[in-house]
């Protein structure tokens, strides 16, 4: 993956709409992060859990392709620990185990002070050219 992320921000509409900016791609570790706004927060006026669990599948997702392999999400679970109402949060995933198909990370949502907000697995799959599933 290149260093200049802008190309697959842009590329990624979900990303886009959510304010979710790469800051590392790499096969064994990537983190991505959201400078709260408005619209990331819930009624109650803290991170929207939508927000949360989106950037654990984004973040495990550009893990998993930054391998140059395309993956799709298989499932994911997201313990949600805390929350807060305004600042910088950021999403990190690792490489727990790539199969053939299924690849496994662990995903943590941190905020500025390294508070632990979600801990949780997200399983991608592998798309194989001409697979039909």
């Amino acid at each position: 993956m290149p260093e200049n992320y802008q190309a697959y921000e842009q590329a990624n509409p979900f990303m886009a709409y959510n304010h979710i900016q790469i800051c590392q791609a790499d096969p064994e570790k990537s983190v991505v992060k959201v400078e709260l706004v408005p619209e990331s927060k819930n009624l109650h006026g803290h991170v929207h859990g939508g927000l949360l669990y989106g950037m654990a599948d984004c973040v495990a997702g550009l893990t998993a392709r930054a391998t140059g392999e395309d993956y799709v999400t298989q499932s994911a679970h997201i313990n949600f620990l805390k929350n807060v109402k305004s600042g910088t949060i950021y999403a990190a995933a690792e490489a727990v185990k790539r199969g053939h198909h299924i690849a496994v990370f662990h995903v943590s949502i941190t905020d500025e002070k390294n508070s632990l907000l979600a801990d949780g697995v997200v399983d991608m799959y592998r798309i194989n050219v001409g697979d039909t599933r």
